[in-house]
């Protein structure tokens, strides 16, 4: 029997210091030796905690070398970085060669450090690196990865290690890159498909009843792991992803004083029941300067300042984070749900912000299939009128991308999640806010008149592949009011 040791095996690693074996599939991927390792993974294969396995191993057991973790979106960076601060703090061994944890970095005392940034050309470029991670690297573009390739160049035996859940058009690096590997694997290229069969601790009888109830085109993406085309999606791949930017998401708490610049924004949430999250998402009029006027005239970018969701939350708890980003961003509306479980925590936020003296109107609506075709349907108009941009975030886009549609006999459209797919919360709660949009208050009258505000000569951009610019650090139009209002299929105010 082979006998590994710790300090020269990432399965033995995992087991003995971290207290967390490694599955056989993982094992497999972790110890080939091939340059190249490219993951496509269905659900709930563990694949994220495998990568901060990896990050941790090669960083304990060789002195001195640089990791750069790249994710789709901050918040993504952010999450895969604390999986490996979660995981070294955990060990008595490892915990003691801590030096420094921030949100962006992990230093050991041996001198290696592993750095994680979001996907962008400008956090990319200059690192020397020994081992290159990807972490779903559907969703990063094709220039990202030729900024980043050149960054193992420098470095005698460096390692570059992909994985992402299925995502991206035959003519995407990583979709390529992974058909390289499995069809001719050799020492340079290895690749693997991750089924959520394959999980020890994936409950079977469920998958084959979702395989009995579904498209096949969702099985084959979300549990086997298998490129598909967009067949039965109401958004396409390459519809969303020409719509987004590598711009800074902006939390409450990191904006200017609000009495200063009042960043207006519409607000929709969801309510979450049982495995669902509390959703929050806003939705502005972007502040670009007048940067796309060639591209749209006086029509102005819609844009997601800030989203975010919360998994195990008590209503309460979420109810406090709403108020606290009204008191930060202006709210003219929040749309909320009222069907399901909404009711009650859609009253609470109203009294909550009325206790603050704050006074949105919080429009509680009925999320029935007439207000998902208005709300979605607007979204896809926007999209393809090249009006609004969307963050690099694998969660908004994957659930956008897991709805589906049918033509119903009386000529409506039903759009969802189908039950048990996956989540629809920030979904559902960027719907809601967007049906709290007035288009043709969009527009700024100064700039009507060619009274537009000045560029920022040190203003950073970044570009859409529809051709929108947009600032790094990302604002609405301050003090603009007159894109919003009072949404359609409401409980009162509008009808349809």
């Amino acid at each position: 029997m082979t006998t590994y040791s710790p300090a020269t095996d990432p399965g033995a690693f995992a087991d003995v210091l971290l207290g967390e074996p490694m599955w056989d599939y993982q094992l497999a991927f972790a110890r080939s030796s091939a340059r190249f390792r490219v993951v496509a993974a269905g659900r709930q294969v563990g694949k994220s905690r495998t990568l901060a396995k990896v990050s941790l191993f090669e960083a304990s057991t060789r002195a001195g070398i640089l990791i750069l973790v790249v994710s789709a979106g901050e918040e993504a960076a952010k999450r895969l970085l604390a999986d490996c601060v979660a995981l070294a703090s955990r060990s008595e061994l490892l915990r003691g060669s801590i030096i420094d944890d921030g949100k962006s970095l992990l230093t050991l005392s041996n001198g290696s450090t592993i750095r994680s940034v979001p996907a962008s050309i400008r956090q990319i470029r200059g690192w020397p690196v020994d081992l290159l991670i990807i972490d779903e690297a559907g969703f990063i573009d094709n220039e990202i990865w030729d900024a980043a390739l050149p960054a193992i160049i420098s470095r005698p035996g460096s390692r570059v290690v992909v994985a992402s859940s299925p995502w991206g058009s035959s003519e995407h690096w990583y979709r390529q890159l992974w058909a390289r590997g499995m069809d001719a694997p050799n020492e340079n290229y290895e690749s693997w498909q991750w089924s959520s069969y394959n999980s020890p601790l994936a409950d079977k009888a469920l998958l084959d009843e979702l395989k009995a109830s579904r498209t096949a085109e969702w099985f084959a993406r979300e549990v086997m792991g298998e490129f598909t085309e967009d067949s039965g999606a109401f958004f396409g791949q390459a519809e969303l992803m020409d719509a987004v930017a590598d711009y800074e998401l902006c939390a409450p708490e990191d904006l200017e004083w609000w009495s200063d610049r009042r960043y207006a924004a519409a607000g929709g949430v969801d309510w979450g029941y049982a495995h669902d999250a509390n959703a929050l998402t806003l939705v502005s009029v972007l502040e670009d300067y007048g940067l796309n006027r060639g591209l749209l005239g006086n029509k102005l970018v819609l844009f997601i300042p800030w989203f975010e969701y919360k998994y195990r939350w008590a209503y309460t708890d979420f109810i406090e984070r709403v108020v606290e980003t009204g008191k930060r961003y202006y709210l003219p509306v929040v749309a909320s749900e009222v069907n399901g479980v909404g009711q009650y925590p859609t009253t609470m936020l109203g009294d909550k912000f009325a206790e603050a003296r704050l006074f949105p109107a919080v429009a509680p609506v009925v999320t029935d299939i007439r207000r998902k075709q208005s709300g979605f349907g607007m979204i896809k108009g926007l999209l393809q009128s090249k009006r609004l941009v969307l963050p690099r975030d694998p969660e908004l886009l994957k659930q956008l991308r897991g709805l589906e549609f049918e033509q119903l006999p009386g000529g409506s459209m039903r759009i969802s999640v189908p039950d048990r797919v996956g989540h629809d919360d920030v979904a559902m709660s960027f719907m809601q806010a967007v049906s709290a949009l007035r288009l043709d208050g969009a527009v700024r009258p100064h700039e009507v008149f060619g009274n537009a505000v000045p560029v920022p000569v040190d203003l950073e951009t970044v570009m859409t592949k529809n051709g929108l610019t947009i600032p790094v650090h990302a604002r609405p139009v301050a003090f603009h009011r007159d894109a919003f209002s009072y949404p359609k299929g409401s409980e009162s105010g509008e009808g349809w």
